[in-house]
């Protein structure tokens, strides 16, 4: 099988966990997009993936979102970014990647053993959320998973609470790729490859979002959220430890 080939692959697979959770595509992305396309143009193309996926997603879940916590979660997340982006000139990427994949797993394993904060999320677990999510993502790119942990530790509905982080990162991404494109970083050879990969990210989501319609988000819906939250922090341990 060529590297086109299982990148095409691990493209599908990332969509279809899009798809299902709302989250989770960025890892397959980033790690398959790069064993054929130089890394520079793999971020941004990753990026506007995500952007396209949201855009998908959204009008399926737009009466399940809760738009007032995720504009508090969205608002915390981008006035946070600065103080990781600060964070990372003064602190080592590598050991703060490890810490934060650490973390990410206790947590998960925490909620996998059915740790839960009481009630709904309200104002302030959106606003922490956010927080965690816009330091951990300016300083090491993984602000994804602590926003899901902190969203999904509450008493939420699996719709309510998949529908709001569709929208929030439809927010993050779109915002950073704007500051890529701002800095030149989104040229024609990012857009041709985004433009290679959209179908099969199309086809992907479509099917896990019908799968998440199937299930109706019932108990296995936290638990593929539990498994993917778990391969996230595991192979940013993996990735950690190779880079060293």
């Amino acid at each position: 099988m060529t590297l086109l080939s299982v990148a095409a692959v691990a493209v599908l697979v990332g969509a279809l966990v899009r798809g299902y959770t709302g989250f989770g595509a960025s890892m397959f992305w980033v790690a398959s997009l790069s064993l054929v396309y130089p890394p520079a143009g793999v971020v941004p193309t990753v990026l506007l993936l995500e952007v396209l996926a949201s855009l998908v997603l959204v009008p399926a879940v737009w009466h399940d979102v809760d738009w007032r916590r995720m504009r508090w979660m969205l608002l915390a997340s981008v006035l946070t970014m600065p103080l990781g982006v600060a964070l990372l000139q003064v602190l080592p990427a590598r050991p703060m990647r490890v810490v934060v994949a650490l973390v990410i797993l206790a947590g998960t394993l925490a909620m996998a053993f059915g740790v839960r904060t009481a009630g709904r999320p309200g104002t302030r677990t959106a606003l922490a959320a956010g927080s965690v999510s816009g330091v951990v993502n300016g300083s090491t790119g993984l602000g994804g998973p602590p926003a899901v942990l902190l969203y999904f530790s509450g008493a939420d509905s699996n719709a309510v609470g998949r529908a709001t982080l569709i929208a929030y990162f439809l927010g993050t991404d779109a915002a950073g790729f704007a500051m890529m494109a701002a800095t030149g970083l989104v040229d024609a050879r990012v857009l041709t490859h985004s433009a290679v990969f959209a179908p099969l990210a199309l086809v992907g989501i479509a099917v896990g979002q019908r799968g998440f319609r199937r299930t109706g988000g019932g108990r296995s819906f936290r638990t593929v959220v539990v498994v993917v939250l778990l391969v996230l922090s595991v192979a940013t341990l993996v990735r950690a430890g190779l880079a060293g």
